[in-house]
């Protein structure tokens, strides 16, 4: 194994783990942002070396800009979860039973 796989591995447990802390919630879109957190790393890294940005470095590979990538498309996963439609019978995040004419609030 390369060591480029292995920080892209590394950095994209930090930010995933920053980034789910920060939010407070473990639930079901994890695998989603963990997959999020991967590309954004790969390609925080391949912007950081098309730029010149060296703001910190390992090697040949941007740390600052695979990190700050990698939390711009976690972000981005969690707000078009939140904005897309509902499943059927599921309450949209906020939502409280009995304002869609299920069972009232007591």
């Amino acid at each position: 194994m390369s060591p480029w796989l292995v920080l892209v591995a590394f950095i994209s447990a930090i930010n995933l783990a920053a980034f789910t802390a920060l939010r407070g919630r473990w639930d079901r879109l994890l695998p989603a942002l963990a997959a999020a957190a991967v590309a954004g790393t790969l390609a925080g890294d391949a912007i950081g070396g098309r730029t010149g940005l060296e703001v910190f470095r390992i090697g040949d590979f941007n740390v600052v800009a695979a990190s700050v990538v990698a939390q711009v498309a976690m972000l981005v996963v969690s707000l078009l979860v939140h904005l897309g439609p509902a499943a059927p019978g599921e309450l949209p995040p906020g939502g409280r039973p009995g304002r869609d004419g299920s069972e009232p609030d007591r």
